[in-house]
């Protein structure tokens, strides 16, 4: 009997080991993988999706990826392994687009100053004034810009709302006098840039095979030409009906050709950024996160990003997807500081609006 209790205590304490050894075997091979995707994630901003078509999903995922790597480290730690410095290093090299997307610092007002160094600068995809229960949104978007008061709204996805007639909505963001508008076609979107300030030039870079297009306006502020340059690029066609009717490849397939279509129209915005000689503001829904190709060229060395000068908290910018990704944006170049940021939780659309307040360096 003695025998058998203590031959049993030591296959209860071998099941045990074994037990753990396998626990640590299938954690070692994740800490591998998504150090691998957090590698991706880190330079996929950096190569242009044409070329490796796969990096450039690993900044979709990035979310995931620093989540595991949180989940890991603690895990190496409580173990008391080295393993945790893997997925540490991991979240280490995602540090910029962290900073991107997550900022610690006090609340930011979205007051807007009378001083006229400032200028207030408002982005918002608005869905078509399309509320997402299929109720009229005009009024409440309009209401809410008014209360707002900015000297510039960019506005994506912007078409006259089925519910209103023209006198009605001629009378919207009517503190907004100057107006370039794009309306919606059989071939592309509506977008429009409305200004307390006089419009003085304007252009539309359209691009091929899509909906999608960019455009801009030189605004005198203040006595200074300012270019406003608002984007609306390439969407990546996927949500939840296509992905449970279209299977997992076909779904992946179209994440990567709208990425690469991305990069290409990135890269004319780029051009139009580099090519203007006077202060830029660049607004917009990219369609893209922080740590992609998009954003990065877009960026630059040039512009400056509203959120990470001036933002608190998370940044999330689209309210599907448990608001984990910012895809909006407000950039500029050095001629202005971003005092102020704020994207606050609106119903009115699958996107939150984006306000910034700017101020002249010079």
């Amino acid at each position: 009997m003695l025998i058998f209790n203590i031959f049993k205590q030591n296959l209860s304490v071998m099941k045990r080991v074994k037990g753990a050894e396998f626990i640590e075997i299938v954690a070692s091979i994740v800490t591998v993988i998504i150090f691998i995707l957090a590698i991706g994630s880190s330079i996929s901003g950096y190569i242009r999706p044409h070329h490796f078509k796969w990096i450039a999903l690993t900044n979709v995922i990035l979310p995931v990826t620093i989540i595991s790597s949180i989940v890991l480290t603690i895990f190496w730690l409580i173990r008391r392994s080295w393993g945790f410095l893997l997925p540490l290093f991991s979240i280490a090299i995602n540090a910029l687009s962290l900073l991107s997307f997550f900022q610690i610092r006090g609340n930011s007002n979205p007051e807007h100053s009378t001083d006229k160094s400032f200028i207030k600068v408002i982005s918002y995809n608005i869905r078509e004034f399309k509320h997402f229960r299929g109720e009229e949104a005009a009024g409440g978007i309009s209401h809410f810009i008014d209360e707002q008061s900015p000297d510039i709204l960019c506005l994506q996805e912007y078409k006259n709302s089925p519910y209103l007639n023209d006198n009605e909505m001629d009378g919207l963001f009517r503190s907004l006098s100057e107006k370039f508008i794009q309306y919606p076609d059989v071939n592309s979107l509506g977008l429009a840039i409305m200004s307390k300030h006089k419009i003085v030039n304007r252009g539309i870079i359209d691009f091929e095979s899509t909906s999608n297009r960019v455009i801009w306006a030189d605004l005198i502020i203040n006595d200074k030409l300012v270019r406003i340059v608002n984007c609306h690029l390439q969407s990546t066609n996927v949500d939840n009906n296509n992905i449970r009717g279209g299977g997992f490849f076909k779904t992946i397939n179209k994440l990567m050709e709208s990425n690469e279509m991305r990069a290409a129209q990135a890269e004319e915005v780029r051009l139009l950024v580099d090519t203007t000689a006077h202060p830029v503001i660049v607004c917009g829904d990219f369609n893209d996160t922080p740590s992609s190709y998009t954003y990065v060229k877009i960026k630059g060395r040039k512009l400056r990003d509203g959120f990470r000068e001036a933002g608190s908290k998370l940044g999330g910018t689209y309210r599907g997807m448990m608001g984990m990704f910012r895809i909006d944006y407000i950039l500029h170049t050095d001629d202005f500081k971003s005092n102020k940021y704020i994207s606050p939780d609106k119903e009115w659309s699958d996107h939150k609006p984006v306000i910034s307040e700017l101020e002249y360096q010079n």
